[in-house]
């Protein structure tokens, strides 16, 4: 994220001798080989998480889509269910969602867990091919279904599992539009369509116009316009509503003082000892996060390091949000890939002993762990006792949000404030 990169062309790997088993046979059909690893581990994450279990943003997706699929209203359907907090998705994201009210909890998380395990192999092969652009299609399918895999070693991938939640579906059509996977003339529309889904990823058509993308911003705005309609046009109650009183109310997803919310807001009333609303200081962070923030994107955007842009917009948006749960920094998988590429690209240019080694390593290090321990799940949390944290506490409790923002001033001094060719 820090510095220009020289590619070297990949040496092709040694030949290995195979038998004639089966072993040997699937050896010789990468594609074979390939699927049968994704069937694999999506079995494997249906195991780590089975239809047993309870994963409770799932359950707020089944009671809204059995709303709609009863003609009933979607953010009154948690009403009389134990311990259920109201559906906070627009009425498109529930028109989207009602099969999984056919399927019920059970089935439903069968049919999320696969999913999930699904793009998450198919992030880890997109940030791969952006990594190692020379690499052969094979190569980067074998390399990104080991990084997609080991993503479930970061706390907001297992957490997206475990409550049943839509993060890596949207990171993944996002990334597939953004990186260029999709016809020129309908670039734009998925970021549209995931903005009318979640609202959040609105940030990426502010990405469109910063890098002067015009045309696709337009057609994503369009997009989510059309989303927007079509949710009017088939619940207009709750559309009105949703647009016109539950957009305006951050808290509705929960409390911003707990733990979990790592966006400015959440540090910034937990730090002020309860939930302060659109204060002054949470005004200048999201001004500040935007104005330093953007003008990086801009800046790496037209140096082309495309990957780069992408993830710095991806934190400036859970920075700003009032709400971001730990589970919506799923993307510091790609982040922690593309660190630690850097790391290897200054080993190679300069050793060990030189400052950009030790300055890449050290923010390889600090967010590989931060979001490897799922560090504000360590300190102290739960019963307001965030509000009460001290010393290292602080920095645990708010880790997410103080990595997020230390990788965007890396970003800034390396893209912004130093001359074009000048090293990290």
């Amino acid at each position: 994220m820090l510095e220009t990169m020289t590619i070297t062309p990949v040496r092709p790997a040694p030949s290995v001798a195979v038998g004639n088993g089966v072993a040997a046979r699937v050896a010789r059909r990468p594609i074979l080989a390939l699927s049968l690893t994704a069937a694999a581990f999506v079995v494997l994450c249906v195991a780590l998480w089975p239809p047993t279990k309870e994963q409770y943003d799932l359950r707020v997706y089944v009671a809204a889509a059995q709303a709609v699929l009863n003609g009933k209203d979607i953010y009154t359907a948690h009403e009389g269910i134990y311990g259920l907090l109201g559906y906070t998705y627009p009425p498109f994201a529930a028109l989207l969602m009602a099969p999984l009210g056919l399927l019920g909890t059970g089935a439903g998380r069968v049919l999320m867990s696969s999913l999930n395990a699904l793009v998450l192999l198919l992030i880890g092969s997109m940030t791969v091919r952006q990594l190692r652009p020379r690499w052969s299609t094979k190569h980067v399918l074998a390399i990104g279904f080991v990084l997609g895999a080991a993503g479930l070693a970061l706390e907001p991938v297992r957490t997206t599992f475990h409550y049943g939640q839509i993060n890596l579906m949207l990171m993944a059509i996002l990334l597939i539009d953004l990186l260029g996977y999709l016809p020129k003339r309908f670039r734009g529309v998925l970021i549209g369509v995931a903005t009318g889904i979640k609202l959040t990823p609105g940030i990426f058509i502010i990405y469109l116009l910063v890098t002067r993308r015009y045309r696709e911003a337009l057609t994503a705005s369009a997009a989510a316009a059309a989303t927007i309609a079509i949710g009017f046009i088939a619940m207009p109650d709750a559309a009105w509503r949703f647009w016109g009183t539950y957009i305006l109310d951050p808290t509705r997803p929960g409390s911003s003082t707990l733990f979990a919310n790592q966006a400015w807001r959440g540090v910034i009333d937990r730090l002020s000892g309860g939930a302060q609303g659109i204060s002054p200081l949470w005004i200048f962070a999201v001004l500040a996060t935007l104005v330093v923030g953007f003008l990086t994107v801009r800046r790496a955007y037209d140096r082309g390091f495309v990957l780069e842009s992408i993830l710095l917009t991806a934190a400036i948006g859970v920075l700003v949000s009032p709400i971001s749960w730990t589970a919506h920094w799923v993307w510091a998988l790609p982040a922690a890939a593309l660190l630690w590429t850097r790391v290897v690209a200054a080993h190679r240019a300069g050793g060990t002993r030189s400052r950009s080694f030790q300055l890449q390593t050290g923010l390889a290090v600090l967010t590989t762990l931060s979001f490897g321990l799922g560090l504000p799940w360590i300190g102290p949390r739960m019963d307001d006792r965030e509000l009460h944290q001290h010393g290292f506490e602080i920095f645990l409790g708010n880790a997410y949000a103080i990595v997020g923002a230390i990788l965007v001033l890396a970003a800034a001094y390396a893209f912004a404030f130093r001359r074009r060719h000048s090293q990290v």
